[in-house]
């Protein structure tokens, strides 16, 4: 047994030693060296080599480790199987000694005891345990280098990353100071600009103020106050919005058969009301507006910097230099809607909220600008609109209105130029050539507001070649001919084109007339609706009286059966007659041709009489029925011709002043 154990001890001693010797090889291969620690202190170019080197000696060291290792597990093997031979070596030894210890046993057994086989099992012990205490020390030494080897290791480690973190924290500094350089340099940019826009700004804003002192401190013109003229629009405004649709919204849903533009009922009065208000802004527009008083009136739209403006001022000018105009500049877009005319002198004036005319000069004029307006908060509390008068023949019966346009980003322009177009006789609208396309909110904006002769101005056509004209005009027709719009004209123009090309067309508009018989229109159908409602009335009387005759014509059936039934019944009483008797009871007595009568008589009463006083009675009850219902309908034909006529009462109140 103790022979056993020394075998495994030894064995044991053989495989640790070789581990121990194969660990402290690989880890000696893995040590870093003081110059490496030193080249950490190189420039980063350099450290990156370096790392570079590092990478490719690891996959050195790697690859001698496998090799390290395949070599190991060769002398492992080697020393196995040298192990093994020492082990049945070792057992053959045991084998004999066990032999000679049997032999001993059974010599002692016997009583006789051979001294001679403990001596050397003495020596071989005492061998075993000083080898073992030197290879325990060994083993410690060997435990010792391997934890001085890892705490060197350590150390190395923390100082190569001391290094690392050294250059990383060098490295942010760096990217620290160049962001540092490019946020001054930013910055330095940016109070730049801000200070020239400052200086901008500063010049606009004393532009503003000038421009405001001198629209606060404008002096009424000589013109005739208008202010119960718009008052009693204002009152005519209310009448037909309120108590005149009312009245129409009634009729309409109480008469299926009243119809407007071939429609009835509520679709009929909704078509009537879109159209008459629509009628009435136009109306109201012009009648506010004695510039536009019997004068054919059109308006030009485009989108931003194509040119309507200065399409306008070719028409003031008739291209004489000398004629002042409107301001062109990109920054000096129309911001406010203008009113040009024919007048006896050139003159300049804008319209107050409060409509009050208000005359200024040329130079406060031109200095209207979207960039100056811009400065001004609320400036439709100051101007609605500006109105210029020039002494040209050109303009003769013709008024021109420049907007700002659909496009604007303002949408206070959008609604200035909404609120003014739909009192022109013609609209054009101005493309610019090379834009090549359509605004799609312009043209919604067009199908919901807008419903007046749409002429189509291409511009700038000298910039483009004829070829290429032909596709930017293709391209606008398809797409308003696809979003339903109606174009009667298409002009190609420019600044060399001559004036004819624009001037034609603006001759060829005719004033619509209708604008200025909307108070006959309401009137007309006022009266329309009380004829109406008068046949109605007279119609229903009528009605009413026929039913009336016809209760009547009942009544006297009624009393004629009822004359029968009395007859029949007082003659059905008369049959049976009383009789005394001397030795029988007195009775009422009949003959058999008195009892046939009398029984016909009843069955008279019971049937013929007492059916067709029911019939009457029904018949009674319907001719009632449709008496009531007629003089319901005619009371209710009453109140709405009452109503009609109220209205038309009102009306000739609200229009008094306006006729």
């Amino acid at each position: 047994m103790e022979v056993n154990i020394i075998i495994y001890i030894g064995l044991a001693f053989i495989i640790g030693c070789t581990f121990v010797l194969f660990f402290i090889k690989y880890r000696g291969n893995g040590r870093v060296s003081v110059a490496e620690i030193e080249a950490l202190k190189q420039a980063n170019a350099e450290l990156e080599a370096r790392k570079n080197s590092l990478e490719e000696e690891k996959m050195n060291l790697v690859s001698k480790c496998h090799e390290q290792e395949e070599s190991a597990s060769q002398k492992i093997l080697a020393a196995e199987a040298n192990v093994k031979a020492q082990y049945d070596e070792l057992m053959k030894k045991v084998k004999e000694e066990n032999a000679h210890l049997e032999k001993a046993v059974k010599l002692a057994a016997e009583g006789k005891i051979d001294e001679s086989i403990y001596e050397p099992l003495r020596h071989q012990l005492e061998d075993s345990k000083t080898e073992c205490a030197k290879l325990i020390k060994k083993i410690k030494q060997l435990e010792d280098d391997i934890e001085e080897a890892e705490d060197e290791q350590e150390a190395l480690n923390k100082k190569l990353k001391t290094k690392g973190v050294e250059l990383q924290e060098a490295n942010e500094h760096l990217d620290t100071l160049n962001r540092e350089i490019k946020q001054l340099r930013d910055d330095l940019e940016k109070k730049e600009f801000e200070l020239t826009n400052r200086i901008d700004e500063l010049r606009r804003k004393s532009e503003s103020i000038e421009f405001v002192q001198e629209i606060l401190s404008a002096s009424e013109t000589g013109a005739k106050d208008v202010t119960a003229l718009y008052k009693a629009i204002d009152f005519f405004e209310s009448f037909l919005c309120g108590q005149f649709m009312d009245c129409n919204a009634y009729l309409y849903n109480t008469y299926s058969s009243l119809t407007f533009n071939n429609l009835g009922g509520r679709k009929g009065f909704v078509e009537k009301k879109k159209i008459f208000l629509q009628m009435f802004d136009e109306w109201a527009s012009v009648k506010r507006k004695n510039w536009l008083d019997k004068k054919t009136t059109i308006a030009f739209v485009g989108e931003f910097s194509a040119g309507k403006t200065s399409i306008v001022n070719r028409i003031l000018s008739q291209d004489n230099p000398n004629i002042p105009l409107l301001p062109v500049s990109t920054k000096a877009t129309t911001a406010i809607p203008t009113y040009i005319a024919g007048g006896i002198a050139e003159t300049y004036n804008f319209v107050t909220p409060s409509n009050k005319l208000k005359s200024i000069n040329e130079e406060i004029f031109k200095k209207v600008s979207k960039e100056v307006l811009d400065e001004i908060k609320g400036v439709s509390s100051l101007i609605k609109y500006f109105v210029m008068t020039y002494k040209n023949p050109n303009l003769n019966g013709l008024s021109i209105l420049d907007t700002p346009g659909f496009n604007s980003n303002d949408s206070e322009d959008k609604e200035r130029t909404i609120d003014v177009i739909n009192e022109c006789d013609a609209l054009f609208w101005v493309f610019d050539v090379n834009a090549g396309t359509v605004n799609r909110s312009s043209i919604a904006l067009i199908k919901e507001k807008l419903n007046k002769p749409l002429i189509v101005v291409i511009n700038k056509v000298d910039t483009k070649s004829t070829s290429e004209v032909d596709k930017v005009e293709a391209l606008i027709r398809k797409t308003l001919s696809d979003e339903g719009l109606n174009v009667e004209k298409f002009i190609r123009f420019s600044a060399k084109a001559p004036l004819t090309d624009i001037m034609a067309p603006i001759h060829a508009i005719r004033r619509d007339d209708r604008r200025d018989e909307f108070i006959n229109i309401v009137e007309n159908d006022i009266k329309k609706l009380m004829d109406i409602l008068n046949d109605w009335v007279k119609d229903a009387d009528k009605e009413y009286r026929r039913c009336g005759q016809k209760s009547q014509c009942i009544t006297e059936k009624y009393n004629k059966a009822m004359t029968a039934l009395w007859e029949s019944c007082n003659e059905a009483a008369g049959i049976p007659h009383w009789e005394e008797h001397w030795f029988s009871d007195n009775r009422y007595e009949m003959s058999s041709a008195e009892g046939s009568r009398l029984l016909k008589l009843l069955e008279e009463i019971a049937n013929t009489h007492n059916n067709a006083l029911a019939d009457i009675y029904n018949e009674e009850m319907q001719a009632v029925a449709e008496e009531q219902q007629a003089y319901s309908n005619l009371v209710d034909l009453k109140a709405s011709w009452q109503k009609v006529d109220d209205c038309m009462n009102e009306f000739k109140k609200t229009t008094k002043q306006l006729i």
